[in-house]
């Protein structure tokens, strides 16, 4: 079962129906066996620890199974262009995330010496998120917002800049905007989820693995599949609602 399932999801995340299908084609599954009640597969998923990912919601969601998810780089090749010292990565000062007395404009950035090769080259975290950010008003929700929502959404957006993992900066680097992190729609956003932002949906939860066009996200006890949405004209940043 370990070298069945392995294979199976070698190449990246595989739903459970069709698992279930390629096992019963190679005899390893009966009939009407599920394989989320096959022992035998509990044992090698657990053993491998490979995780169930839900796409979507309701009836229309699907559960897929995935192998753990391998740590990436989050520094570029060297890359010489003869421009004199390399950029550096700006800090990002840290708050307490339950803290909601951060003012606008209290996320700093302030530059810090050069380090490592004159080489090297960093993707540091675009100013336009920094800046956006740090214009939000944890204290003043947008008319159609509730406070208490519009708080954990404030507190979301500030720990994804600053989080230990450098989840804002694999977002710059893997190609995300501004309007797919942080848009919603113009009003109502709480009522049109499935046209905002990803850190609209995070609601407190936490990031499990970030790619180009799709998340994983841990939120409300579950694990969810968030994939991300082209931009529209209908979005607007949230530093600019009213």
């Amino acid at each position: 079962m370990v070298a069945f399932l392995s294979g199976a999801l070698t190449s990246g995340r595989v739903s459970a129906s069709q698992l279930e299908a390629r096992a019963r084609a190679a005899g390893l599954l009966a009939e009407h066996q599920h394989i989320t009640h096959s022992k035998p597969f509990k044992r090698a998923k657990k053993a491998l620890g490979i995780r169930s990912l839900r796409n979507g919601f309701g009836r229309d969601g699907e559960w897929f199974w995935s192998l753990p998810e391998q740590p990436s780089p989050q520094r570029m090749p060297p890359v010489s262009n003869g421009l004199g010292p390399p950029i550096a990565e700006a800090p990002i000062e840290a708050t307490n995330a339950n803290d909601h007395s951060w003012p606008r404009g209290s996320l700093s950035v302030e530059p810090t010496p050069a380090s490592g090769s004159p080489t090297e080259l960093t993707i540091s975290i675009p100013q336009e998120w920094i800046q956006g950010v740090a214009r939000l008003n944890a204290h003043r929700a947008p008319a159609d917002v509730p406070l208490h929502r519009w708080r954990q959404f404030c507190d979301d957006c500030k720990n994804f800049l600053t989080s230990r993992e450098n989840w804002a900066q694999r977002a710059a680097e893997l190609g995300w905007t501004a309007e797919s992190l942080f848009g919603c729609p113009v009003k109502r956003p709480l009522d049109h989820l499935s046209g905002a932002g990803l850190l609209w949906l995070l609601n407190g939860g936490r990031f499990q693995a970030l790619h180009e066009d799709w998340a994983v996200i841990f939120a409300n006890g579950a694990e969810r599949i968030f994939h991300r949405r082209p931009n529209s004209p209908n979005v607007v940043l949230p530093w600019r609602l009213r």
